[in-house]
């Protein structure tokens, strides 16, 4: 009897054993079933999408700056660099999520370009942008007061810059980099006059001593005398104060004294190179006190309008004419006397002293009358 219960046991513990074996192998065919059923799934699932997260500005301020385009992730290597267009001198490199490119010197100030980002830009384990996006950049000219510094390394202007802090320019020819740095980044401080009884320059305003030379430096390079320092007129400066171009005159202005006797003398650098006495408008039609640039010139002209007691003139062939400040100009008068009020506002030479003035001067040279 008990071996018949030993045998039951043993029976019954067999297939115990067997059913827990069969129980475990159903559950690995379960799992592995379930692994290959998750990787069918991800395999099925698309990629992202690459996104632009950021564009540069549309206003470029500092032309010298890095552009900068930012993907929604990781650049891809393969993903191709954006494109700018006119082409620039420079290199796109890969940081992190960005394509950046950076200047070998600068964008051209006061310009317009297009960047371009292509349809085959891709992040890293995203699929491609898929169409290309083009926007336009404008590159903002650089303060006055860069131009100012510009014409005044290059002898167009008769002023020397006294910074606020220690900055480093070299007295000669510098990089164009270095040249567009200090166009769009001016150290900050003053011009002083230099010589010292040059006409004054203050920083940062268009004002006359500084059109005038914005003027004779157009006309020497070739260029629309505007006065104003456009697109073409800082594209000759860089390349001038990268080259050490410099005026090959002297700084040369005119100074005009009402003190009694009336004198004008043209100054060249720190030389009087010529004087002359003169004579300046009447009571009732005196000459203006001021800084002018010369803005016309004739070897002779017809000169009318009325005297201060209201008589009609009207004269031909006045010679050697310089207009700097409305129907005012320097010219040669032939008069008795010199050297006291006698005109009706301008400023009047002997015709031989003024044949002389004529040919030391040019549009744009300053005109500065004194008390």
């Amino acid at each position: 009897m008990k071996r018949w219960s030993i045998v039951v046991l043993l029976i019954v513990a067999v297939a115990a054993v067997a059913v827990f074996a069969l129980g475990t192998r159903d559950r690995s065919v379960s799992s592995l079933i379930g692994s290959r059923a998750a990787d069918d799934t991800a395999a099925a699932s698309p990629l992202p999408a690459t996104l632009l997260a950021a564009l540069p500005k549309r206003t470029i301020v500092n032309g010298t700056d890095p552009l900068t385009v930012t993907l929604s992730g990781p650049v891809a290597p393969s993903s191709p660099p954006p494109t700018l267009n006119p082409d620039v001198a420079g290199s796109w490199s890969i940081v992190g999520d960005s394509e950046v490119f950076t200047p070998a010197s600068t964008l051209q100030p006061c310009s317009h370009y297009a960047l371009t980002v292509w349809a085959r830009t891709s992040s890293s384990g995203h699929t491609q942008l898929g169409r290309k996006q083009t926007i336009g950049l404008n590159v903002a000219c650089p303060p006055l007061a860069g131009a100012q510094q510009a014409l005044a390394r290059l002898g167009y202007l008769g002023a020397k810059l006294h910074p606020r802090y220690v900055v480093h320019i070299a007295s000669g020819a510098e990089s164009r980099r270095e040249a567009a740095e200090h166009a769009f980044h001016p150290p900050r401080g003053g011009l002083a006059p230099d010589p010292a009884n040059a006409p004054p320059v203050r920083m940062g305003q268009l004002d006359e001593t500084t059109r005038g030379a914005l003027e004779i430096y157009q006309a020497d390079r070739g260029l629309a005398v505007t006065g104003e320092p456009n697109s073409a007129t800082w594209a000759k400066l860089l390349y001038d104060v990268t080259n050490n171009r410099r005026d090959r005159q002297p700084y040369t202005w005119v100074s005009v004294s009402e003190s009694l006797p009336e004198t004008l003398e043209v100054h060249r650098g720190h030389r009087v190179v010529f004087t002359t006495p003169v004579n300046t408008g009447v009571p009732g039609a005196e000459t203006e006190l001021g800084i002018f640039p010369i803005y016309a010139r004739y070897i002779s002209t017809t000169m009318s309008g009325t005297d201060v007691d209201g008589t009609k003139y009207d004269v031909p062939d006045v010679p050697w004419v310089n207009y700097f400040n409305g129907g005012d100009a320097v010219h040669g008068y032939p008069r008795e006397s010199y050297g006291f009020p006698q005109s009706n506002g301008c400023v009047e030479l002997p015709i031989e002293a003024a044949h002389t003035v004529f040919g030391m001067l040019a549009i744009g040279d300053i005109v500065e009358v004194n008390g």
